[in-house]
Order: structure tokens, then C-alpha cells, then sequence
């Protein structure tokens, strides 16, 4: 029995690092083009922010005002698909969710669970992330670009073109860090 939840635990942790793999290969594999050049710079960043936040691309082209074809070279040439993958996918949430089921593995089957292989599991996880990666990074910007949005209206410094700003310094940090390779 103990045997069998360890072999579960261990194709879980396996599959999770398997996972966490693919996405680290297409996020190597895609790289952005720099220096994507919009007619009209507020719609690109609009246009972006919706993308990011998931709105549908037909809904996102109707908003901005642009035509479907040129959406799509914004995100092809700007590597929007990435950075949203990259915020969807993260290593937090791989880990996360493996840990959910773990613990849904430790509930079911009581006290006769290997704490030892248990707390080997957890572990390997936890040796998945030992530093800030760009997915970090990602995550936190677009969180930050969030509570600007939110509280804009009490704040008369935090303006339309002060948010566009601080979006297009984050999205040049994140493409030169994905150019160094870090």
C-alpha cells in the first residue's frame, strides 16, 4: 500500500516535471522580435492588455479599432502568444496543483502514508523553483498593471499615458531578459 502511494506520488512529481519541461521548450524555442513598430501606439498597448487579460481576438479587434490581420502581426511580432502562455502556465501553478494532488492522495489513504517519501516529493518540487524567472517576472508586472488600473481613480499622478509608460519599460525588461536567456 505504501509502495503504491509512493509510485503514485513519484508519476505525479514526473508528470508535473514533464510538463514544466514542455513549457520551458516552446518558451526557448519562441522568441519575440524586438522593436515591433505600431502605427498607433496607444491601440498596440490596449490591444495588448486585452490579449494578456484573454479577451477573444475578434472581441479584441472590434475594441481597438484594427483590422484582424493586424492583430495578428502584433502578436506574432511582439510575442504576446508567450508572454500569456507564460502567465497562464507557471511553475507556481505546476507546483501548486501537484501539491493539491498530493494532498488529495494523503487524505484518501489516512495514516498509512510514507511521511518520508512524502517529504522527499515535496522536495523535488520545491527544487523546481529556486529562483525568480521571467514567468515571475510576467506575473507580477501584470499583476502591478492590474492594481494601476484599479486605482487610477484615487491617484490623479497615475494617468493613461503614466500606465502606458510603465507597460512598455516592463515589456523591454522581459524582452531583454528573454534574450539574455535568463
Amino acid at each position: 500500500m505504501v509502495i503504491h502511494k509512493c509510485l503514485t506520488i513519484i508519476n505525479i512529481v514526473l508528470f508535473f516535471l514533464f510538463l514544466f519541461n514542455l513549457c520551458l521548450k516552446i518558451h526557448r524555442m519562441t522568441k519575440a522580435k524586438p522593436g515591433v513598430q505600431a502605427r498607433n501606439p496607444e491601440k498596440y498597448e490596449y490591444a495588448y492588455l486585452l490579449y494578456m487579460k484573454g479577451v477573444a481576438q475578434n472581441d479584441i479587434a472590434k475594441k481597438v479599432e484594427i483590422s484582424a490581420p493586424t492583430l495578428q502581426s502584433w502578436k506574432e511580432s511582439g510575442g504576446w502568444e508567450l508572454k500569456r502562455a507564460t502567465r497562464t502556465i507557471s511553475i507556481d501553478d505546476l507546483m501548486q496543483k501537484t501539491l493539491h494532488k498530493i494532498s488529495e492522495i494523503l487524505d484518501k489513504e489516512g495514516d498509512s502514508f510514507s511521511a518520508d517519501s512524502f517529504a522527499k516529493a515535496v522536495n523535488q518540487l520545491k527544487s523546481l523553483k529556486s529562483t525568480s524567472t521571467v514567468d515571475d517576472e510576467i506575473a507580477t508586472f501584470m499583476a502591478f498593471q492590474d492594481y494601476l488600473i484599479a486605482e487610477r481613480a484615487g491617484y490623479k499622478e497615475i494617468t493613461d499615458s503614466f500606465i502606458k509608460a510603465v507597460v512598455r519599460l516592463q515589456d523591454s525588461y522581459i524582452l531583454k531578459r528573454k534574450a539574455n536567456g535568463k
